[in-house]
């Protein structure tokens, strides 16, 4: 290759490297900007929402699961599986556990987070794909109990706005013990109790560190670190929650290496997981009505789920 083509080479290579750093500085100055924009107009900003908006949405119908021969899988309730328990009622492990993997800054920001979105958009942008999410705990909140389902930028306007009153309004141990009763955690388990119960057929206020790190895990991807189905990445996640707490300070040393040693998970299914004939599948229908229409539309309930699951050859291969 003669010297001009290498230095041609160089140059574009230079080149690439600074659009990719100005590409990602825009990125990471954005929300900076549209948050000091929103403070900017914090009075006007805050008229259009309101925390009304705010609520469980009312007990509805159950939605029936279906195989494709017809016959009746299981039952996602209107009510669901949740139990909703105080603060003093989850063992201190949850709230730490949770903070650490999920918002780590949640004590620090107002609702909204820009040094959060600023390091996930940085994380995605050298990882090429979706690796970081950038939403706080109250924003996770606010879509959890927002009744809107309109996927439109205003609905995204309408959320920041209601996460910044709810940060405002709301205590922060009001907004986090909220959440723990409401999040998804997979196999049809609604909030913490519910999900003690079905992994471990404890009460929340019973979990030890590493039962609280297993659990704080899932609700970021429930089919995917199901521990009944995919023991080997829960336990992986696990151990991603116990030194995401370590390096939060909300565990020593020892509590870590004490916790990282036990490698059975410990599972003892309970009477919600074991009622449903096909619970791996079935906790990834329900995934996917997540994902597709929403929590509210799910908890509202009423929907007919029809699926390509054909019993006799599942028996077949869960017996091979």
């Amino acid at each position: 290759m003669s010297a001009y083509r290498k230095r041609k080479r160089r140059q574009n290579a230079r080149r690439h490297v600074v659009r990719r750093r100005l590409i990602i500085i825009g990125l990471v100055l954005s929300p900076f900007l549209l948050v000091a924009a929103t403070l900017g107009g914090e009075a006007a900003f805050s008229s259009s929402c309101d925390l009304s908006a705010l609520r469980p949405v009312s007990v509805g119908q159950n939605s029936v699961v279906y195989a494709s021969d017809g016959s009746e899988l299981g039952v996602i309730p209107a009510e669901r599986n949740r139990t909703p328990v105080s603060a003093s009622e989850m063992s201190p492990w949850i709230p730490r556990a949770t903070v650490a993997i999920e918002d780590r800054r949640f004590y620090e920001h107002g609702g909204i987070d820009p040094i959060g979105i600023a390091r996930a958009i940085v994380a995605d942008v050298e990882a090429g794909k979706i690796v970081q999410g950038g939403s706080t705990i109250t924003q996770e909140l606010v879509r959890n109990l927002y009744l809107s389902r309109a996927r439109t930028f205003q609905r995204k306007l309408t959320e920041a706005c209601l996460a910044i009153k709810l940060g405002h309004d709301w205590s922060k141990q009001r907004i986090l013990t909220a959440y723990l009763n409401q999040i998804y955690y997979g196999n049809h388990a609604y909030g913490i109790e519910a999900a003690a119960e079905t992994y471990f057929s404890e009460p929340a206020r019973s979990l030890t560190l590493d039962q609280a790190a297993l659990l704080a895990g899932l609700p970021q991807a429930p089919s995917v670190y199901d521990p009944f189905v995919n023991a080997s990445a829960a336990l992986v996640r696990r151990d991603a929650v116990l030194h995401a707490m370590l390096v939060n300070g909300d565990i020593s040393k020892s509590e870590y290496d004490a916790a990282y040693a036990i490698r059975a998970l410990g599972l003892h299914a309970g009477s919600q997981y074991t009622a449903i004939r096909e619970p791996y599948f079935f906790s990834y229908v329900e995934d996917l009505l997540q994902q597709e229409y929403g929590t509210n539309t799910v908890r509202e309930g009423g929907l007919k789920v029809y699926t390509t699951i054909r019993p006799g050859l599942q028996n077949a291969a869960n017996a091979a």
